[in-house]
């Protein structure tokens, strides 16, 4: 064989490598099961596109799971086999048994690389791992709730629905939040953060509402206008006699594509972490105010997101202050805008009220916040 034919023969070896390990994750989630004390089976389930991306699925046969008392591990896949119902979609499940050393609240995480790109709502998605995590509670005997299957395929102008009614053997309550996504710090272990980077779906064009309706515990869009990738995330908080036991990230995948059907009418676009129209935007006509602020979630026992919506551009200021005045953060814009968006982190405050004041350079508006 020729000098050359290696050569070819070596690039194509390793493009074929390269092709086999290009991720094309479709979501995720991680289950916890009390088997006895603190003793639990932990699962990690990950939706493989196994048409566009059968080499990640047969390759990814294990991953690093992290079990919050320090602990990491390596986790084999016990199966992938297809979803129902959805072509060309494969779940791989990765479980393991871990003993906790004492009761406690732990953060189990996995962060699984390359994820998909051309993400419409989420530019970074190229560069940034998919970061998994459940919270669990082992000061009480519990087992997180299961979530049906996620849904992956929507239509333009035409409803999109994931089915958020979950089982509980233990019969504890559930609710849920859109979050946006989640990604890890540096490290094996990793803290999770919110990247600011992702916008909601319904963002992208600025139409329609994205939310989840808590009575029929669905996540709804109404509906896609634009044809393409888009990707979500919500949590799963648990609770028994009204504390919070538990909390699980989903995350998935929407693929919109003109498909027949019939179609709806999009209706005005709505803020999607507010779930609801953001009514005290000042108008562009609007003599009596200047800015508007808004604040969520509230209360909060870590995060609060908050949105400053100003009349005319300029350098926004936030802050949080504390029921004496004082100014316990603030985060002030480099650039004139009429809109900015910013998070706190308010996990070592003390339980309380506390107001959240935006400026401009004409005036402030405050809004009262409880931790």
């Amino acid at each position: 064989m020729s000098m050359k034919n290696i050569y070819v023969t070596i690039l194509l070896c390793l493009f074929a490598n390269l092709t086999a390990f290009a991720t094309h994750l479709q979501g995720g989630e991680i289950r916890a099961r009390q088997l006895s004390g603190q003793t639990y089976e932990i699962s990690v389930l990950l939706y493989f596109d196994t048409v566009g991306g059968q080499g990640s699925a047969t390759q990814q046969t294990s991953i690093n799971l992290c079990t919050g008392d320090g602990q990491n591990m390596t986790v084999s896949r016990l199966s992938l086999v297809p979803l129902a119902g959805v072509q060309g979609t494969s779940i791989g499940t990765y479980v393991t048994n871990h003993t906790y050393g004492s009761q406690g609240i732990y953060q189990i995480s996995a962060q699984i690389d390359n994820r998909n790109s051309d993400i419409l709502n989420f530019q970074n998605s190229q560069n940034t791992a998919l970061f998994l995590w459940t919270v669990l509670h082992t000061t009480l005997p519990n087992s997180t709730p299961i979530l049906p299957s996620l849904t992956f395929n929507a239509g333009v102008k035409q409803p999109f629905v994931v089915d958020l009614k979950a089982t509980d053997v233990e019969g504890d309550s559930v609710s849920f939040v859109l979050q946006k996504l989640s990604k890890p710090s540096p490290g094996t272990c990793a803290v999770r953060s919110v990247d600011n980077s992702f916008i909601y779906p319904n963002e992208v064009n600025a139409s329609g509402t994205f939310k989840i309706d808590q009575n029929k515990k669905q996540l709804v869009w109404t509906a896609p206008t634009q044809v393409g990738q888009y990707i979500f995330a919500v949590v799963m908080y648990e609770w028994r006699d009204g504390v919070r036991i538990s909390e699980a990230y989903r995350e998935g995948i929407i693929n919109v594509t003109d498909r027949p059907g019939e179609t709806v009418e999009i209706p005005p676009y709505e803020n999607a972490e507010n779930t609801g129209p953001i009514t005290s935007v000042p108008g562009s006509n609007s003599p009596e105010i200047s800015i508007a602020v808004d604040a969520y979630p509230v209360p909060t026992d870590d995060f609060v997101t908050v949105k400053a919506y100003s009349k005319d551009p300029a350098i926004i200021t936030l802050q949080v202050i504390d029921l004496q005045g004082r100014v316990r953060q603030e985060y002030r814009a480099t650039v004139a805008d009429r809109n900015i968006e910013h998070q706190f982190d308010l996990r070592n405050y003390t339980s309380g009220v506390y107001m959240i004041r935006a400026s401009n350079d004409t005036e402030s508006v405050s809004k009262k916040i409880l931790r």
